[in-house]
């Protein structure tokens, strides 16, 4: 007969022999920055401008994307406005002048703030429009922007006579 010390010595002998095969490794870490940053897009800009701030202000950042086929519809801004284009096509309409321009991947656009500057931007391409964009607005305001009468541009983009003549 097989004492029972014997079997227990067996077992474990046959458990550390069987189990030295998964024996667990530590695992490296990548070490993680104290600091770190991505740059999530970027754009340059001729346009001249100033941040003026009187009083208090937020500042909103947002990523925006505008569907192929759809528009901003008309506005203006309460603040200033900085935006990169990521990808896509951004058509933009002065309402001033029914001027219009377009900004591609890589291009920055600074609007003007105020009641007198209405415009759309309009998206006429094929695939979304993404920007990021950085609004400076009055603490008190509850949106970048303020939805404003058409001044009578065509808004296809594509035209840039008052009236879509």
């Amino acid at each position: 007969m097989v004492s029972k010390s014997k079997v227990v010595t067996a077992g474990a002998v046959a458990a550390v022999t069987l189990g030295a095969g998964f024996v667990v490794q530590p695992v490296a870490q990548a070490e993680v920055p104290p600091v770190s940053a991505v740059v999530l897009s970027q754009g340059v800009t001729s346009a001249p401008f100033k941040i003026k701030a009187d009083g208090d202000r937020k500042v909103l950042y947002r990523k925006a994307v505008v569907q192929p086929g759809a528009s901003t519809g008309w506005h203006y801004h309460v603040g200033e406005e900085i935006a990169v284009i990521n990808s896509g096509t951004f058509t933009r309409i002065e309402g001033a002048d029914c001027s219009v321009r377009e900004y591609g991947p890589g291009e920055s656009l600074v609007e003007p703030v105020g009641p007198d500057t209405v415009h759309m931007g309009v998206n006429n391409g094929t695939e979304p429009v993404e920007l990021y964009v950085v609004d400076i607005i009055p603490k008190d305001a509850t949106a970048p922007t303020v939805p404003a009468p058409g001044p009578g541009c065509d808004t296809t983009g594509t035209d840039a006579a008052r009236g879509g003549e």
